[in-house]
């Protein structure tokens, strides 16, 4: 069955990104803002020194680029509902350094220093979409630079600027841009982290809610099973003492689990496991027989894959269902259990002469298609079934992937002395 922590745990690969979008928002709303910031600094200056342009004409048309290329980066970053993609802005770089030097070319000298030129205040703002939009300092600087240096050539070459005023004044490029980027950096990993602090409130939210579930079965299970194994346990009611004694266990692993314990398979060890599986099942009246000659001498070899604690306990709770299958379907109280390790995988069968049945029949969520698949699956396994009508069946449970481990100290010996 999935828990809401198996499902918490599924979902983590779908990461919360609200927190992002949000910042990422904020960062287009502050380039846009920024923007029709500088496109107000044109309107001022183009309507309160026009006359001051050498051919009007010439001056009206650079408005309209100026307006044109600010309105088509605005529209484009609000469809996209974030910054203009990186090759406008770096485009865009290119085009304000142009004005800068068109607009330089158009204003009369005289009135170089004033607002006449304002392609200058208007581009200062326009540089800080360049911090706002890269995340590299580096670019962000380099892009800045261009209208810097052009600022700084057309004020001194066509304006009449000295140099230790115009080089001053093109600093500020550099620096809108660098303080741009500062803030929209701190602004997305704002977001980041809201969206990991949203990630690990959903993760304990649901493991809060696979805890409740697990005490609310726990005190079901307490109420009405566990109280009644325990009473036939108790009770002289079953006269089988092979029969008495399962259900004694049955009810100490019960107990065991109702306090959140967690069901230990023999020594965590999957031979033992299997053995301790086969002496449950006899007490039922199953005969088990079980080879695992293989497995632990495998087990035993240097270098050799090892079978972790949660493969091996997957792998008896799997082959237990496997065998219940057994004693209620198939007729037969014998069963050939086998393990086997080599190449990286380890593999359980189950194997019975009982009556049979046809594999394609097998109801979905049934003993074998539900608890025995999902538990191999569960820790990376796939799970193959063999049957006819009267042929028997035959359980394949197999897990690869496993790790190897290292040598014992008296395996790296003998290799030494060899």
């Amino acid at each position: 069955m999935r828990t809401p922590a198996v499902g918490a745990a599924t979902g983590a690969a779908t990461r919360s990104v609200a927190g992002v979008l949000r910042s990422e928002r904020v960062v287009l709303r502050a380039y846009v803002l920024f923007r029709l910031g500088g496109l107000l600094q044109v309107v001022i200056g183009a309507v309160t020194t026009f006359p001051h342009y050498r051919p009007l004409g010439a001056g009206v048309a650079l408005c309209a680029v100026v307006f044109g290329e600010s309105f088509a980066l605005i529209a484009v970053g609000l469809r996209l509902r974030r910054v203009p993609p990186r090759a406008l802005v770096a485009a865009d770089a290119a085009v304000m350094a142009g004005v800068l030097v068109v607009g330089g070319g158009l204003t009369d000298r005289a009135h170089g220093h004033t607002w006449a030129y304002f392609v200058y205040p208007f581009s200062l703002l326009a540089s800080i979409g360049f911090g706002l939009v890269f995340t590299g300092l580096v670019s962000v600087f380099a892009l800045a630079a261009l209208p810097a240096a052009a600022y700084a050539v057309t004020a001194v070459t066509q304006l009449g600027e000295p140099v230790w005023n115009a080089v001053p004044n093109s600093v500020p490029y550099l620096a809108n841009a660098g303080v741009a980027w500062a803030v929209a950096r701190a602004l997305r990993r704002t977001g980041r982290e809201l969206d990991i602090a949203t990630d690990t409130a959903m993760v304990k939210e649901a493991e809060l809610a696979a805890e409740r579930e697990r005490v609310r079965h726990a005190r079901l299970l307490h109420d009405r099973v566990l109280q009644t194994l325990e009473t036939l346990a108790r009770e002289p009611w079953i006269t089988d003492p092979g029969l008495h004694a399962h259900v004694r266990a049955e009810a100490v692993w019960l107990r065991g689990f109702v306090r959140g314990e967690r069901p230990v398979t023999g020594n965590g060890d999957l031979a033992s496991g299997l053995a301790g599986l086969a002496e449950d099942m006899a007490r039922i009246g199953q005969t088990v027989e079980v080879h695992t000659a293989q497995l632990r001498s495998a087990s035993e070899r240097a270098a050799t894959a090892t079978v972790p604690a949660e493969v091996a306990e997957a792998l008896v709770e799997a082959t237990r269902e496997a065998l219940t299958n057994v004693v209620k379907h198939a007729g037969t109280a014998r069963a050939v259990v086998r393990a086997e390790l080599s190449g990286g995988a380890v593999m359980v069968s189950v194997l019975d002469n009982g009556t049979g049945f046809d594999p394609a029949t097998l109801p979905p969520g049934s003993g074998l298609d539900g608890s025995v698949r999902d538990r191999v699956a569960g820790v990376g396994g796939r799970v193959t079934i063999d049957s006819a009508p009267g042929a028997g069946t035959y359980v394949e449970m197999r897990v690869p992937g496993l790790k190897p481990r290292d040598p014992s100290p008296l395996s790296k010996e003998r290799e030494a002395g060899s």
